[in-house]
């Protein structure tokens, strides 16, 4: 009993008030018990503002895009070194790092397309409306706007409405603007600048 022996690790660091007020990120570690009967503790500091998002989440609008599959299985079919596990993650990883930079394109893409066919939809009625009448292939091509202009409304509505995160949304409510501001909130108020 009077022998044996007991090992406690240290779990508590002792810090000023100007290390506190500097710190962003902090990192503890517990070392190995060499040269004493203490496991030293090891407290890293990071001294870094924020710099964004770090991470990416999965898109639910990348799935009405053929493109984003095409990007998924190019990069999955590469060959990867190591582990399962590795393998696994440096896919995953990879994969979405260009479904992101590609959504990003893609997304400014559809904005600039909903103005533009918003445009010509407009043109198209007008002349409807000034002759009474369009040829069968201007009918054909104002329907095919049309679909396209709804295609793009949903994508963006599906994109705003994962950034809302509000389960109480009806289907249907296009009220844009709330939805942004709503997102914008929840996002900024979701960051942490200071530990």
């Amino acid at each position: 009993m009077g022998g044996d022996r007991i090992l406690e690790r240290l779990d508590r660091c002792l810090l000023n008030s100007l290390s506190i007020k500097k710190i962003q990120i902090t990192m503890v570690r517990h070392l190995a018990r060499v040269a004493s009967d203490h496991c030293p503790i090891a407290l890293k500091m990071f001294d870094s503002a924020f710099k964004g998002r770090s991470g990416f989440k999965f898109e639910d609008t990348w799935l009405s895009f053929r493109a984003a599959e095409h990007i998924v299985t190019n990069r999955w079919r590469k060959t990867v070194l190591g582990d399962d596990m590795e393998v696994l993650n440096k896919k995953c990883k990879r994969a979405l790092k260009d479904l992101f930079y590609w959504s990003k394109n893609r997304l400014k893409d559809i904005n600039l397309g909903k103005d533009s066919l918003k445009v010509d939809i407009v043109k198209l009625q007008e002349e409807e409306a000034e002759f009474g009448w369009l040829t069968e292939e201007k009918l054909w091509l104002l329907k095919a706007k049309v679909k396209e202009l709804n295609l793009v409304l949903n994508n963006l509505n599906i994109w705003w409405r994962q950034r809302a995160k509000a389960k109480w949304i009806n289907e249907g409510d296009a009220n844009t603007k709330f939805f942004q501001s709503f997102a914008n909130f929840r996002r900024n108020a979701n960051r942490i600048f200071q530990v």
